[in-house]
């Protein structure tokens, strides 16, 4: 976030995709190429099974509608 200026990181941009989405593209890259490097990670599945999809379930990497990473304090070292 500090380096490209974005609002959110890589997670928050999967919780606002969808972690449902984020795993089925992760499949067409594995159906593709059966590299199992491809394949979604299991703490992926696991969210996805307990039903933390992200914005649209509330809870994904962080909770929803306040997410940490949007908190000014989010990226100070010093906290």
């Amino acid at each position: 976030m500090t380096f490209t200026q974005m609002k959110m990181g890589p997670f928050g941009i999967m919780d606002a995709v969808g972690l449902d989405v984020v795993r089925d593209i992760e499949m067409v890259y594995y159906n593709e190429s059966k590299d199992l490097k491809d394949q979604p990670p299991q703490a992926l599945e696991e969210k996805i099974e307990r039903g933390e999809l992200g914005v649209k379930t509330g809870q994904g990497f962080y909770t929803y509608p306040d997410p940490e990473f949007a908190q000014p304090q989010f990226l100070d070292s010093t906290k």
